[in-house]
């Protein structure tokens, strides 16, 4: 019913999107992402580059496995940043950690 290959550009856009509603909750509605919100980001463009690159290879049953698996490690990654994020909201107000600097400060205080 489908090839793979849309499997794969299916989940592409579907990372596409996710990433475009994040930027308009950042642009439009004037929300400016924590640290945890911009790695979740980075995860997600990690995800659907990969997912992206299966879809323009169009591999065959041993590269879809490979991709397979690259795919899931970054899905995983940006799964537990998103947990701890949710773990970090659901805490009594008490006992919430400091968000910490955010992110211009941390570029300027720690260079790349």
């Amino acid at each position: 019913m489908f090839s793979h290959r849309m499997v794969f550009l299916y989940g592409f856009l579907a990372c596409a999107t996710l990433i475009g509603v994040a930027l308009g909750f950042q642009y439009l509605m004037d929300l400016e992402p924590c640290p945890l919100c911009i790695m979740q980001r980075v995860a997600i463009m990690m995800t659907g580059t990969v997912l992206l690159l299966a879809a323009l290879h169009n591999p065959g049953q041993t590269g879809r496995r490979i991709y397979g698996v690259l795919t899931m490690l970054t899905a995983l990654v940006g799964l537990g940043i998103a947990s701890r994020q949710v773990w970090l909201q659901h805490l009594p107000e008490d006992q919430v950690p400091d968000c910490g600097p955010g992110l211009d400060y941390m570029l300027e205080a720690f260079p790349l």
